[in-house]
Order: structure tokens, then sequence, then C-alpha cells
């Protein structure tokens, strides 16, 4: 049972951190600044392109960073607490848009 979870932890654990983390940050990272532009004043479609057009990166980068971190709860908890909070600050000032 112990080969199990050490198989787990050390090679399946990075992989699903890196792919669900990635996508939150991801996610966080280009709401927040599509809601951030378009309170600014910039039309909405352009600030989707622009968000499109480096989400990409951001994944890719954050994908990396899980890998070769040392640090890995550190890792873990700025891609999830941070696509989490992100997401919920694009939430805000959505509702702030809207009235």
């Amino acid at each position: 049972m112990t080969a199990i979870w050490q198989v787990t932890r050390r090679y399946i654990s990075p992989v699903v951190a890196a792919f669900l983390g990635g996508y939150l940050f991801t996610w966080g990272t280009i709401s927040l600044l599509i809601s951030g532009l378009v309170y600014v004043g910039n039309d909405f479609h352009n600030a989707e392109t622009v968000g499109f057009l480096i989400a990409f990166p951001i994944f890719l980068i954050v994908f990396f960073w899980v890998f070769i971190s040392q640090r890995i709860w550190l890792t873990y908890t700025t891609t999830f607490l941070g696509g989490a909070l992100m997401t919920a600050v694009a939430y805000w000032l959505q509702m702030l848009l809207i009235r």
C-alpha cells in the first residue's frame, strides 16, 4: 500500500495539481484582467482578445512551475488560492460593472 501512495504522491499529484492549479490560476488571472480592462474603459471584446492571447503563456508558465518548484506546498497554495482569490475579485468587479 505504501508503494501506491509513493507513486501517487510523487508522479500523479503534481500532474493533477499542474492541470487544475494552472487552469484555476489562468482562469483567475484572465477574468481579473478582462474585468479590470473593462472597468477602466476598454471595450469588452478587445479585453477578451488580450486575455485569450496571454492565457496560454500563463498556463504554460504555471504548469511548468509546479513541476520545477522545490517548495511544493507554496506552489500549490499559490496556484489554487491565488486563482480562487483572483476569481473572487473579478466576480466582485463584474458586479460593480453591472450596477
